[in-house]
């Protein structure tokens, strides 16, 4: 990949080129991606995991070539690939969330799907980056979305304060997903049970 920042995204605004200068120079300090093992080399030896794309299509395209190096780097191969280091959780699909207005810049998610355990719980495993560290006893939720609006709780999580750490939390749910159109993560303030601000989204 060139490392001429300005060959690639062209002419943008300020505030845009900036952001994707930043997740430039993260690409090129993390540095070539390590070689996929024989075991996910092989298409045969592991189950096709369904990926939902993670850009909005009508972007431009310097833009996506830019922000998925940026996601590779940030959240590591296994992300891409549909695997992870929890070697007992096998991930079925990939859906990726974006930032919802006025969330912190850059803010991205994913969650991915396992099947049933032995209860018929649904397995989930949330990760995000470039959220903000809350107020005391402030945190997180993980909600499933009917016709947009966030109506089943799935769990809570909590952000260091550095923004650009990637928080994962593993989460279980006994909900049937497919009476659901997708998933968001609030801010929940404390005593406040009601659904929050929404600062990331799949719908």
């Amino acid at each position: 990949m060139t490392r001429d920042f300005d060959e690639l995204v062209g002419d943008l605004e300020p505030e845009q080129r900036e952001r994707l200068r930043r997740a430039h120079e993260l690409l090129l300090a993390a540095g070539p991606l390590p070689e996929l093992p024989p075991s996910l080399a092989d298409p045969q030896s592991q189950p096709d995991a369904e990926i939902v794309p993670f850009f909005n299509r009508r972007r431009n395209a310097s833009v996506a070539l830019l922000a998925a190096a940026a996601a590779a780097a940030v959240f590591g191969i296994g992300y891409l690939t549909g695997h992870n280091g929890n070697s007992d959780f096998v991930t079925k699909r990939t859906v990726d969330m974006r930032a919802a207005a006025g969330a912190p810049a850059g803010a991205i998610g994913s969650i991915a799907v396992s099947g049933r355990d032995d209860s018929g719980n649904w397995q989930m495993i949330v990760r995000v980056a470039h959220l903000e560290k809350l107020e005391s006893r402030a945190y997180y939720a993980v909600w499933l979305t009917r016709k947009g609006r966030a109506v089943a709780p799935c769990g809570y999580f909590v952000v260091p304060g550095n923004t650009n750490n990637v928080t994962e939390v593993r989460l279980t749910v006994p909900y049937k997903l497919s009476r659901f159109d997708g998933w968001v993560v609030t801010e929940q303030i404390p005593r406040h049970r009601e659904p929050g601000r929404v600062v990331l989204t799949t719908v």
